[in-house]
């Protein structure tokens, strides 16, 4: 029995929406994955790769909800990452189908660069807008959660990629 088209899209997005809350809920466990008081985004990566085999459409929505989630997640004003998440997870769709070749060192370089401007965003509007005492070492905590959470990049690009080539017709290499 074959599944029609519409079907494997529902199922793909169903299993990557089911691994977005359980990435969510590891994210926000209280101590789970910390190291010297560090924990890394999870949904970060998951969101970038998917965008690295996806459409740009359902990435950039994909990016959106994932962005609301984390900004649940953290207390943060309600979109604040949601429309950093939406325009990384659309240039990382574009990327991926116009310039670069979908592969771990990309998804790595990508993951890293989103990663790294999320922690900007938030060093920008919640540390240094307001002129914190000790700032610099709140910008190197940053730095370090951005770097934990590139790590995590590569088992979930296998795992993106595993749940592409089952459902979709063709995939970016």
């Amino acid at each position: 029995m074959t599944l029609g088209k519409t079907s494997k899209a529902v199922i793909k997005w169903g299993i990557y929406a089911v691994l977005l809350l359980i990435l969510y809920c590891i994210q926000t466990a209280p101590s789970l994955l910390t190291i010297h008081h560090t924990k890394p985004v999870l949904l970060i990566p998951l969101a970038v790769c998917i965008a690295l085999f996806e459409g740009e459409i359902g990435s950039a929505v994909f990016g959106l909800i994932t962005g609301f989630l984390w900004d649940f997640a953290s207390g943060k004003v309600f979109g604040f990452y949601g429309m950093v998440l939406l325009v990384c997870c659309l240039l990382a769709a574009l990327l991926s189908m116009y310039l670069v070749r979908v592969n771990v060192a990309n998804a790595l370089l990508t993951v890293g660069g989103v990663s790294l401007i999320c922690s900007i965003w938030n060093f920008l509007f919640y540390y240094l807008i307001w002129g914190f005492h000790g700032v610099w070492l709140s910008f190197g905590q940053l730095l370090l959660s951005s770097l934990y959470t590139t790590f995590f990049a590569v088992p979930l690009y296998y795992l993106v990629r595993f749940i592409a080539t089952k459902f979709n017709s063709m995939i970016r290499t």
